[in-house]
């Protein structure tokens, strides 16, 4: 299964003025939106959307996101985006993805993981019958990521975690949830922003670089506690499943 000439097909996206802050900062979950609606576009128009994933009792989920922000203010109104396929280790589909400006001045760009997630059984799908298996990395990746907040950090994740301390403690609403059932990626980040102190909003000003790790599913009838840490140039949020202590994600915010 190849997806042709991914590389020279623009998408516009449309950037919504409630994804920007009242300091006309993109807000955390912007990136994660924006990336959202442009992989949905892209897999959708070369048939492998989520409406075809059903047909194999799968559904692409994503794993983690990493971004290099170059610009973090950006005036509502349309964007340019890229994307393609830089590689697949495993169970891991990785796609890298740029944004810009009308103009053509770069925005920001990352890389992303995701895997096929069986809907029956909840678990990582590995059957390489299925032919979204087949497809091939188009061009390298342009940013530094990993799937995993242990692979990206080694043993500083426990020197980290001792560190944590709670910012708030949420209960899963219904309109958190999406078609699969669990909470959607991009409500992750709004926990973080929602749980950020002032100075911290203020410092998305000179936002460098976001990393989000999702480790388990939080679902309906679920509570779960937002912690953070500081550690230099670098803020980190934790979400943690109150009934059963299971980290469900992790992001790092780095700033200039």
């Amino acid at each position: 299964m190849k997806l042709e000439k991914e590389q020279s097909i623009l998408y516009p996206i449309q950037l919504d003025p409630s994804l920007l802050n009242p300091l006309g900062v993109l807000k955390p979950q912007a990136y994660q939106a924006l990336y959202c609606e442009l992989a949905e576009r892209h897999l959708s128009a070369h048939d492998a959307g989520s409406d075809k994933t059903l047909d194999y009792g799968v559904a692409w989920v994503l794993i983690s996101l990493s971004v290099d922000v170059f610009d973090p203010q950006v005036p509502p109104g349309t964007l340019q985006a890229m994307t393609w396929k830089s590689g697949r280790k495993g169970p891991y589909f990785m796609r890298d993805f740029t944004f810009r400006t009308k103009e053509g001045d770069l925005c920001f760009r990352g890389t992303s993981y995701s895997v096929l997630l069986h809907l029956d059984t909840r678990k990582i799908c590995r059957d390489k019958r299925i032919p979204y298996f087949s497809l091939t990395a188009d061009k390298e990746p342009l940013t530094r990521g990993h799937p995993t907040w242990r692979q990206a950090y080694g043993q500083d994740v426990d020197t980290v975690a001792a560190a944590l301390r709670p910012r708030a403690h949420r209960n899963v609403e219904n309109s958190f949830l999406d078609l699969l059932g669990h909470v959607n990626n991009v409500r992750y980040a709004e926990f973080v922003y929602d749980a950020m102190t002032q100075e911290e909003i203020l410092r998305l000003q000179r936002l460098s670089r976001m990393e989000i790790y999702f480790a388990a599913e939080l679902r309906q009838g679920d509570s779960f506690t937002v912690s953070a840490a500081e550690e230099k140039d670098r803020s980190f949020y934790r979400g943690t499943n109150d009934g059963n202590g299971d980290i469900s994600f992790d992001m790092v915010l780095c700033t200039k």
